[in-house]
């Protein structure tokens, strides 16, 4: 806040300051889908499965979750937010530091970034807009993530300015929702299995060799899972084993 009695004026300003808030949170890294499956159900496995990696785990990961959601660049490859701020600091353009940031830890960003407050009005406009938003082929994956419970209210990346979401663990729809259910392998006489039915998210819920897929089945709550003889191979898993499942 800003202000003078003798003026009459009172601006309340914003500024940006690094934080150490989200310290001791658990990280969900981000991962690489091909174009031709952008927008399709491995969107979904890949942002999902991993959560129920942590359903089925709690004792390793914190009670609150991170990620970090890739801001806003041009077609051209630029950054806006990054040109303001870090360009400066690094003299490396957008697409270097980037590398950059893939193959090394980002604290050397808070390293090397202002330690002092920014005020946002003193930044470019085009910087300014940047601040917060998604680029394009991040927007599914952070579509899903807002479904499921994250929020993105205070935070945002250091590097290109793109939202930082966070979730506690118990407030994740995937994880709160989902359920621990008996397995019963697909036989001869199973009517239920390949009738359709809705979509669900299903893992083994191991520590070594944890796997996930969807599938489409005719399953309600108090009942075993019925598992084709292909399924159950995907996840590992036998007559009795139990898995983690929730609806899509």
């Amino acid at each position: 806040m800003h202000a003078s009695r003798e003026l009459k004026i009172h601006n309340k300003i914003h500024v940006l300051s690094q934080c150490h808030d989200l310290t001791g949170n658990s990280l969900l890294t981000s991962f690489y889908v091909v174009p031709e499956l952008v927008g399709t159900a491995w969107s979904e496995l890949n942002s999902r499965g991993r959560l129920l990696f942590v359903a089925s785990h709690p004792e390793r990961f914190a009670d609150s979750v991170v990620t970090e959601i890739v801001g806003y660049s041009d077609e051209q490859g630029d950054s806006p937010f990054w040109d303001a701020i870090g360009r400066n600091f690094f003299d490396l353009n957008y697409a270097a530091a980037e590398r950059l940031c893939g193959l090394k830890s980002r604290t050397f960003l808070a390293e090397l970034m202002p330690h002092y407050p920014i005020y946002v009005p003193l930044l470019p406009d085009a910087a300014q807009e940047a601040m917060g938003q998604v680029h394009p082929r991040a927007q599914i994956t952070f579509d899903i993530l807002m479904r499921e419970g994250f929020e993105t209210d205070h935070y945002i990346d250091i590097f290109d300015g793109g939202p930082t979401l966070h979730a506690k663990v118990s407030g994740i729809r995937s994880i709160a929702q989902s359920r621990l259910v008996p397995v019963k392998i697909e036989t001869a006489q199973s009517s239920d299995v390949g009738t359709g039915g809705r979509l669900y998210l299903v893992a083994n819920g191991l520590l070594q060799d944890y796997r996930a897929v969807l599938l489409e089945l005719d399953w309600a709550p108090g009942r075993p899972v019925v598992l084709s003889l292909q399924a159950a191979d995907a996840l590992g898993v036998g007559e009795g084993a139990s898995v983690r499942i929730v609806a899509v």
